[in-house]
């Protein structure tokens, strides 16, 4: 009779298949090396938006206290500016200059897949639903929008002034 211990769950095996299925040929091999590097960029992206706000939350928070809408305005913006601020200077980086409309394709991805879960969780508690819109509403959108917005632009540019690949 086999170890349990070293039978893979369902879940496990559901799991790896997903993910060999979505990355990895039935030889092991990436199937698209741009899929697998935005999708680990995309990572990398979201730790720097979540250091933005990490590390600025507070001091916003105490310079525009006096003025509550002020305050809620400053914090949903300024943060997520300057993480795409970050994020956009890798555009410099990359040989392949579609990698960041990539890596923003993954973090709109995972902002719905959050905010389907959490309304799927949530259910149809008001309070609960009013507290969660609000959150998301304040952490996400600036930074999802006004990254994907100056990846769109500077790759835009790029195209329209590269010189023909026929000369």
């Amino acid at each position: 009779m086999p170890n349990k211990s070293t039978q893979a769950s369902p879940l496990r095996k559901k799991l790896d298949h997903f993910w060999v299925g979505l990355f990895l040929t039935p030889e092991g091999r990436p199937k698209s090396a741009k899929l697998l590097y935005s999708f680990c960029l995309s990572i990398v992206f979201m730790a720097v938006y979540g250091l933005c706000y990490w590390f600025l939350i507070g001091p916003l928070h105490t310079a525009f206290a006096a003025n509550h809408t002020v305050e809620l305005l400053a914090t949903a913006v300024i943060p997520g500016l300057c993480g795409s601020i970050v994020c956009g200077a890798f555009w410099f980086v990359f040989k392949d200059k579609s990698y960041p409309l990539t890596i923003y394709i993954w973090l709109i991805v995972y902002a719905l897949a959050a905010l389907a879960g959490m309304l799927f969780v949530i259910g149809r508690d008001g309070e609960m639903l009013k507290a969660f819109f609000s959150f998301f509403a304040q952490l996400v959108p600036t930074g999802l929008l006004s990254g994907a917005a100056l990846s769109w632009y500077m790759y835009a540019r790029w195209r329209r002034n590269r010189p023909a690949q026929n000369e």
